[in-house]
């Protein structure tokens, strides 16, 4: 076996470093090696045998790859077990070392040749070759976190751009009165950014990065869209891994409900708010990246994986783990239930657990003396291998998935033929339904005429959609002096309905000699749950029982008040909006029609 080994000294912490080089796709390009691709046969007791390829020194190597393991931000590994090419073996890794100026970052391969010829080569050229590239990419990462460094890695291929086309494009989003900064700075980063991050872009990471507003940079990006600068799709990420490996598509009507993950070897159901996800990539009559693989599974494509080991069969094993504040799950693609363990659980100085990996189930088979650092006593009893990871439960709030796109008015407004198939219905998990109606208009239009009315009507429409679409929620449809809109968070959809009643008070404020019938009361009901999205005549629409409470809520409204469902109403959000306005709640049940059971409203005085 054959070791080649470094070490790098970088005055920054390991938090800082991990990100950079844990990102081994790019990482693999900025130290020279070739592109992969990628093969996956079925596991029968779950998940799947990952063969891979790339062209080395003018011919085919392909290997078998074990699943990496990490432990973040401390190591992470891979081994390879190669059919062809010089190799019979290799085992690549880093690990980051806290020191009191930064982190050692000591860099290890291991190589085990086929025969003398690929020894020698391996000494003398790969080797040295590797190591002196991984050098300049760690010096490199090394300006990028110091601020000298547009890019954090080099030599990340950038394409030619088309410029009549670009500037042609800038124009027309100009046009749209986006601010000019903000037009500049796109100009400019779909000019000189790496192919690799103009590719699967999520606006979100890129406002975080730009330290703008997020939803400043998506109104951007979509008038990007519609200016020919950037082309949208919908990924169906996969709910294990978190990527999207196959079911990418350029509208909503291309999606289907249903998606597989050739790696996970599992089929998902896509969900609005949680594995269908908007992204963007620049159009190619822009600019052509070059959108190829060099690694796949590392720990950069798995951020919500804190750490993965890899059991053999029979194999018991102590695995050492980061620090960690939230509740995380133990999963495996082999293993039919997760694990729920809280921070405590697995903590320095906390009882050691010895887990078992049983088919059905993590089964804790005991707790021993507590242990110096966060650690897992891992057993494998089964006659195959097992790849553990532990993960954390929250989704990457990066991810702008197709629940908040949709439920945002500028989308709509801006793409109004993005639709699901006739055929399909989709699950859109957990959203904020509002409904809202006028008490007194049926007698305000026989008191002031349909004309005046319907105008008072429209009017009060202008300030409440304003107040959604500020507040990223959408107006689903209208009817009559009714609407019906949608919100993926709480707060927004408060801020919004504090909105509406502020407003409408001054919009109600009475008119010298005005009539007691030119009055009107505004009444807003609204429920949390899941719901189906489905294509109504050609809009995006939501059904379900979620959808039809929100509706009956607004009937048990006296006027100038909100009608809050018992679910809603258990949200620490609520809590926090009555006491930021000192408000008093006020619980009745009723038994609404077409419910079995009677509902706990609890209703809110606004005025």
């Amino acid at each position: 076996m054959i070791l080649i080994e470094s070490q790098h000294d970088i005055p920054f912490s390991p938090e800082e470093v991990w990100p950079i080089l844990s990102n081994t796709d790019w990482l693999n390009r900025a130290i020279g090696l070739p592109p992969v691709s990628y093969e996956y046969a079925k596991r029968p007791e779950g998940g799947s045998h990952v063969t891979a390829s790339a062209r080395v020194l003018g011919r085919e190597w392909r290997w078998r790859e074990i699943p990496f393991e990490w432990c973040m931000p401390e190591y992470y590994r891979v081994r390879r077990i190669f059919e062809t090419g010089m190799l019979k073996e290799s085992l690549l890794g880093l690990d980051f070392i806290r020191t009191a100026t930064g982190t050692r970052i000591i860099s290890r391969g291991k190589f085990l040749a086929r025969n003398r010829v690929s020894r020698f080569l391996i000494r003398r050229l790969l080797g040295p070759k590797t190591s002196n590239d991984m050098a300049k990419a760690i010096a490199h990462a090394e300006s990028y976190l110091k601020g000298r460094a547009k890019v954090s890695l080099p030599k990340l291929p950038v394409q030619p751009v088309n410029k009549p086309a670009l500037e042609a494009a800038l124009k027309k989003l100009r046009a749209t009165g986006q601010p000019e900064d903000f037009v500049q700075r796109l100009g400019i980063w779909l000019q000189e950014s790496p192919d690799v991050e103009l590719t699967h872009i999520r606006p979100f990471a890129v406002a975080r990065g730009w330290k703008q507003d997020r939803w400043d940079v998506l109104r951007l990006f979509l008038h990007a869209t519609r200016s020919g600068l950037l082309d949208l799709s919908w990924e169906i990420l996969c709910p294990n891994c978190r990527t999207a490996r196959k079911g990418t598509t350029k509208s909503l009507a291309g999606l289907a409900n249903e998606a597989h993950c050739d790696y996970c070897q599992i089929q998902y159901n896509a969900e609005f708010d949680k594995s269908v996800e908007l992204k963007f990539c620049v159009n190619p009559g822009i600019r052509r990246p070059d959108d190829q693989t060099f690694c796949m599974a590392g720990p950069g494509g798995k951020p919500h994986v804190v750490s993965q080991i890899w059991l053999e069969p029979k194999e018991r094993r102590e695995w050492h783990l980061p620090a960690l504040e939230q509740p995380v799950r133990l999963q495996s693609t082999q293993i039919n239930q997760a694990l729920s363990l809280k921070p405590s659980q697995i903590a320095a100085n906390a009882p050691s657990l010895e887990i078992s990996c049983e088919p059905e189930g993590f089964k804790i088979l005991s707790q021993s003396a507590s242990k110096e650092a966060p650690s897992l006593s891992m057993l494998n009893p089964n006659p195959f291998p097992i790849l553990a990871s532990l993960e954390t439960v929250d989704w990457n709030s990066d991810i702008l998935t197709a629940a908040r796109a949709t439920n945002w008015q500028e989308f709509r407004d801006l793409f109004v033929n993005e639709v699901l198939s006739p055929n399909e219905k989709i699950s859109v998990g957990s959203q904020i339904i509002m409904f809202t109606d006028l008490r007194g208009s049926t007698a305000m239009y026989q008191n002031v005429g349909d004309a005046a009315a319907y105008s008072m009507v429209r009017d009060h429409f202008v300030f409440m959609m304003k107040a959604i679409s500020d507040n990223h929620g959408t107006v689903i449809k209208t009817m009559g002096d009714a609407v019906m809109a949608s919100f993926s968070l709480v707060e927004d959809a408060l801020k919004a309905v504090q909105e509406f009643h502020r407003e409408f008070k001054k919009f109600q404020t009475p008119k010298p000699g005005a009539k007691p019938g030119e009055m009107l009361a505004l009444k807003t009901g609204m429920h949390i749950g899941p719901c189906l999205a489905v294509n109504a005549n050609g809009q995006l629409d939501y059904f379900g029982s979620t959808v039809n409470l929100a509706a009956r809520l607004v009937s048990s409204c006296k006027g100038n008040d909100i009608a809050i469902s018992e679910e809603l109403f258990a949200r620490p959000e609520i809590m926090e909006f009555m006491g930021s306005l000192d408000l008093i709640p006020e619980m009745t049940e009723i038994k609404f029609r077409g419910f079995d059971e009677p509902h706990r409203v609890w209703r809110l005085q606004m005025d």
